[in-house]
């Protein structure tokens, strides 16, 4: 299983390829792609997230100005994670298909990500739409290479196993993004999630969390033997 971090340099880049980590490159107006990026394995967020975190509308431009200057750096991307909007049930998988269609369209690796719909008791008329496999099914998804399991860490963790399911049986690859706790990371390991990502690892020099998630697996692998 790849596990990503975030973007980082120095110390921490080098800690990065020490435990054969990837790094989830995320679009951000002050920290770019850099050259050595083709060392390890990279993927590439939409920046959709940490855009709604902070309170701005989905940066586009800034996604797509991430996208040229992997290309020009030679960076190889396992996956482009998908726009998508944040808590949006179908609405994302809408909005998704519609980019994969569009302005991504022929890029032969990207990552569909499915979320619950975060719909609030204030508008409780609505019909609320979590995405499911069931939803999936009804759209053509052969634009993508990757399922993305986003969403509220609830509905995640609820749905998870029957996400990776789904996504083997469509011979896709399945990634599970914010898992930087050990406990979730053994969990995707558990039920054969391909990926997963967590940017703290870096940002909080974390490290201690990949070396027992490693020894664990050591661990197992010797009692199967």
């Amino acid at each position: 299983m790849q596990i990503y971090t975030g973007t980082c340099a120095g110390k921490k880049f080098e800690l990065v390829q020490e435990y054969n980590m990837g790094i989830m490159i995320s679009p951000s107006p002050t920290f770019e792609p850099r050259k050595n990026f083709t060392e390890i394995s990279c993927a590439l967020d939409n920046g959709a997230f940490q855009a709604y975190r902070r309170g701005y509308p989905f940066q586009e431009n800034l996604f797509l100005q991430t996208i040229d200057q992997c290309y020009n750096l030679g960076i190889t991307l396992d996956f482009i994670v998908c726009p998508d909007i944040i808590s949006g049930g179908r609405r994302s998988l809408e909005f998704s298909l519609d980019w994969a269609m569009g302005k991504l369209k022929g890029a032969p690796k990207l990552a569909l990500v499915v979320q619950n719909d975060g719909i609030t008791k204030e508008s409780h008329l609505q019909l609320r739409q979590d995405m499911t496999p069931e939803m999936l099914a009804q759209y053509d998804l052969s634009a993508f290479s990757h399922i993305f399991i986003g969403g509220s860490v609830e509905w995640k963790w609820q749905t998870a196993d029957s996400w990776v399911k789904f996504t083997h049986k469509e011979s896709k690859k399945c990634h599970i993004g914010q898992v930087g706790q050990l406990r979730y990371l053994k969990f995707s390991e558990h039920i054969q999630a391909d990926s997963v990502d967590s940017t703290s690892i870096a940002r909080n020099e974390s490290w201690n969390i990949i070396e027992e998630y490693a020894s664990s697996k050591t661990l197992f692998k010797k009692v199967d033997e």
